[in-house]
């Protein structure tokens, strides 16, 4: 990606938001649409929803949320079990129901006790040899859904974007193979340079040509207007929460100014395409992304000032 082109940006909205202490609030399939219409008024690429035991089917919500809406992307999450031809079928009804705006987010699963088993395992050479086996499994399974897609079940934009979330050279060997973007967690900007190269180097050893793959690094944010009302913020969720933050990815507490410092060194000097910003409460740190973080974006010339295409495949610029 270069700067004339600026980067990519989306949100996750993963339940009342990514922080443990984000207060519970009813969202219904129609606050879910209402937040996906405030990220559109962002231009943001797209929004990922998570699902899972106890939550609305994200790929249902976002059907809803494509009527709302014209231009973002919508990106469900899509577990790789189950029957290939059905999971390949959802996702192409999504994709014609918002106008080629679909994605998905393979993600790999596990039953419980094979997932005990993993964790009592972890870093030992057993451990690897079934996590190898767990990946091998999605290949397989991603393998036989896209080709479903080319074989009666036809998306309006023929293979709608696949987003893999990725932390260590397994996941990122399935990502490089299958996927147009690739969540990253990388804690800084040498993190970043260290795990764009490992993402390149297999993607190449995957026979897939430079460009084919878009690196997206994950980010929580807690915002407010000035570092002390930040800080003071992030503390009151952690205490709400009896722990400090932590994640899987970064945790960026502070301003938009800030943050637009951030994400511009992490793009220039890190090597990523784009960010996925995981608001810590919702709809608060999405408002903030929106209306707050995207302009200071905008005047350094780092993000778009309108849509230029109607398909996420366009938004990503991805053939």
């Amino acid at each position: 990606m270069t700067a004339q082109e600026g980067f990519h940006l989306s949100a996750a909205l993963d339940g009342a938001g990514s922080h443990p202490a984000a207060p519970a609030r009813p969202f219904t399939p129609q606050a879910y649409a209402s937040l996906v219409r405030g990220a559109e008024a962002g231009l943001l690429d797209f929004v990922t929803v998570e699902d899972g035991p106890g939550r609305l089917d994200s790929a249902l919500l976002l059907a809803l949320a494509a009527t709302a809406t014209e231009r973002i992307g919508l990106v469900p999450l899509g577990p790789t079990t189950g029957d290939p031809g059905t999971w390949a079928t959802r996702i192409a009804t999504l994709d014609h129901l918002s106008g080629g705006r679909a994605g998905v987010r393979p993600r790999v699963t596990t039953s419980d006790s094979e997932r005990a088993r993993l964790v009592a395992l972890f870093g030992t050479p057993e451990g690897d040899r079934r996590l190898t086996g767990l990946f091998a499994r999605a290949d397989e399974f991603l393998v036989a859904a896209t080709a479903a897609w080319g074989t009666g079940v036809e998306p309006v934009q023929n293979r709608p974007p696949l987003a893999v979330l990725a932390h260590a050279t397994v996941p990122y060997r399935l990502a490089a193979a299958h996927a147009d973007v690739v969540f990253v967690t990388p804690q800084d900007t040498a993190g970043l340079v260290t795990i764009r190269k490992e993402v390149e180097a297999l993607r190449e050893e995957a026979g897939r040509p430079p460009g084919s793959l878009r690196v997206l690094a994950d980010l929580n944010v807690v915002l407010a207007a000035g570092r002390e009302a930040a800080d003071e913020r992030g503390s009151r969720l952690d205490e709400a929460a009896r722990a400090p933050f932590t994640s899987d990815a970064a945790v960026f507490t502070g301003t938009p100014e800030r943050l637009a410092d951030l994400l511009e060194e992490w793009f220039r000097e890190g090597g990523a395409d784009g960010f996925r910003l995981r608001p810590a409460v919702l709809p608060d740190d999405l408002e903030t992304i929106t209306a707050e973080l995207v302009p200071v974006l905008q005047r350094r010339g780092l993000f778009r000032t309108e849509y230029t295409a109607r398909t996420l495949r366009g938004h990503l610029r991805l053939a």
